[in-house]
């Protein structure tokens, strides 16, 4: 029996795989917001999957890819980069009906990128602590609660 050599991921697998680690979603809960199983995911983001003990080349469908696109940030202009302007067309219809958010909205600030990569270089407990304190004093929280905190702070 002959050894099958693994496929070589398509460019669009790597665009994917490399926006995913600068999301810090783990694969399953990506693929979970993309809406496929997270065994799927990973055929496509590797470029092949094995059948029979074969490893065959994968390549993903154009809507597939771009909800994992959507799921993971990677912009249309990225997909048509990667050789995949179906997928950059599914992706472009996605966004069309999506409604904004106010993520969008402050998605280039650069105040908001410098608060994120001051917090990135504390230690996840440390993270918590000041994402609790942003939490108490955002607009529409619970004044009493502060109140209450601080009486019994000391």
């Amino acid at each position: 029996m002959s050894k099958s050599t693994r496929p070589e991921p398509p460019p669009e697998a790597a665009l994917i795989r490399t926006a995913l680690k600068a999301t810090r979603l783990s694969a399953r809960s990506a693929a979970k917001r993309a809406g496929i199983s997270d065994a799927r995911w990973r055929q496509i983001t590797s470029g092949y999957q094995s059948v029979g003990g074969e490893q065959i080349p994968v390549r993903a469908p154009a809507d597939t890819l771009a909800r994992m696109a959507q799921v993971v940030g990677v912009t249309t202009d990225q997909l048509t980069g990667a050789g995949r302007e179906d997928a950059a067309q599914a992706l472009g219809e996605i966004e069309a009906l999506a409604p904004p958010t106010p993520a969008d909205t402050y998605a280039s600030d650069p105040h908001i990128e410098a608060v994120t990569q001051l917090l990135a270089t504390l230690p996840p407990e440390a993270q918590e602590e000041v994402l609790r304190r942003f939490a108490r004093t955002a607009p529409g929280s619970d004044d009493r609660t502060t109140r209450t905190e601080h009486r019994h702070a000391g």
